[in-house]
Parts: C-alpha cells; structure tokens; sequence
C-alpha cells in the first residue's frame, strides 16, 4: 500500500485529493501549513499543522514511518525569509533557499523545494498521474463555441503568455477586443479578474486565458480553475475561458461545466 504525505495549503484541492486517496485505499497524513488558509474538512482526516520553518523536519519524521511520496497541493503565500522562522534542519538550505527567494518567480521556488525534497529521499509525485480525473483534455467542454474573433484574442493571449514564461510571471491572462486588459501578478486569478473588471467594455465579451508555463515545474502549481472562477467570471460578464488541455485542474468540473453552459460561457481546452 502507498503511504503518502499531502503537503496542503489554502483552496479545495486538498480535500479533492484526500476523497481520491480514500477512494483508492491509500495510506495518507496531511501536512497543514499553518500560514495558509486551508479547508476545515481537512481536519477531520490525519493531520499535523507544521509552520514552512520545520516541514523539512516533519517530512524526515514520517519518512521514518513509511512515508516516502509527497504530493503537493493547494497555494502556499509567498514567504519572506523574516517568517521562516527556520529550525536545524531547515537552517542547512537557508543559504540556497534565499538565492532563489531573491531571484523571483514560482517556478524557480517549486523546482528547489522539490529538489531538497527528493534528496531527501522523499519523492514528489506528479499530481496528475493521482488524480487524473481533475483534468480536462483538449477542445469545447461548453455547449457555447467562440467566433474567429475571440479566437484572435486567445491566440494572441496565449502567445504572450508563452513569452512571459520565462520571467516566471502569472499564468493567466484577460484578452477583450484584441487588447490586453490584464495579466496576473502575485495576486492569482481571482483578483485579476476584480482588479479588471471596471475595465471591460461594450461589444464582444473579456475572455480569461489561463496556460500553463513552458518548463513549468509539472509537479506542483498547475493552474487552477474552480467554481469561485466561474462565478466571478459570470459577475463581470467574461464571455468564456481557454485553459491549457490535459495541465490545468478543475476543482469540481461537473460543477464547472454545469455552471458554464447555464451562464452561456464557453470553456476550451488548447493543445
């Protein structure tokens, strides 16, 4: 039997994983970061709250037990070294950890922690080989389709987040009208959808293109998109969503797609 860590942080990722691992009988202990905001159902399982200065030590611990694979899942804020507050173990990789916290991006953070890890003796598991029914493969999940001009503005969104991918920036993007309305930053989807709303304008609706990076870290940070999405996405009259086929979890896509056709958006997947 498989005896697996989840590493959990804030969203509802985590509790879509732990009723896969039950459903699948595998022997599973959450690690619930204290400085995220994780969902409570979380704790009615196995658990311990660990602060990002000691998970090294915890892992080590339940390695000892039998715990060998780690899966990681749900957001985790960006942490400042002053709020490490790193213990013994931790402290041996402060040096190589704060040469990648001062480089910046997500990807650069995710491929050291995953390495530490691995040396360790602990291996990461690719959240998509776990969970695959979380993913959607590629073209319409929508009754709605787009016209060839909002398939302009996904092409031209999805080029321009190829682009940035290499300076490790957001991995969504809001297209309207052949302009560029916005391009997420720190704040995640959510908040660039609110943070542009007052910028919409009349005629074809804002479309939200969320991608994965190239030589993204597969392992951790896929993007994400859940019911909250949508019914942003409905408040501010977006007119459909295009997310990267077969990289981008859906939390809940029964719920996703039911919610999509009853607002008349579409969803595809891009190859």
């Amino acid at each position: 039997m498989q005896k697996i860590i989840i590493i959990a942080g804030n969203g509802l990722l985590p509790i879509n994983i732990i009723n896969s691992f039950i459903s699948q009988k595998f022997d599973f202990f959450t690690l619930i970061i204290s400085e995220s905001g994780w969902d409570k159902k979380i704790q009615s399982y196995d658990h311990k709250f660990v602060k990002l200065g000691s998970i090294l030590t915890e892992l080590i611990k339940l390695k000892k037990c039998g715990f060998d694979k780690v899966v990681l899942a749900g957001g985790i804020k960006r942490p400042s070294l002053r709020n490490i507050k790193p213990d013994l173990n931790t402290l041996k990789i402060i040096p190589k950890f704060t040469k990648v916290l001062f480089k910046g991006g997500d990807n650069l953070l995710l491929k050291f922690v995953i390495e530490e890890l691995e040396k360790n003796g602990i291996e990461v598991l690719n959240i998509k080989r776990i969970v695959p029914q979380l993913f959607l493969s590629d073209g319409f999940f929508s009754k709605k389709k787009f016209t060839s001009s909002v398939e302009i503005d996904i092409q031209k969104g999805k080029e321009i987040l190829d682009n940035l991918s290499k300076y490790d920036v957001g991995q969504s993007i809001i297209m309207q009208q052949g302009d560029v309305v916005g391009i997420e930053a720190l704040e995640g989807t959510d908040e660039l959808i609110n943070r542009c709303s007052s910028l919409f304008k009349d005629g074809n609706k804002p479309t939200l293109i969320k991608l994965m990076k190239k030589n993204q870290e597969v392992k951790a940070d896929l993007p994400t998109i859940g019911p909250n999405t949508i019914k942003l996405c409905k408040k501010y009259s977006i007119g459909g969503i295009a997310y990267s086929a077969d990289n981008t979890l859906f939390i809940d896509s029964k719920k996703v797609i039911k919610d999509i056709n009853n607002n008349k958006m579409f969803l595809y997947g891009l190859k």
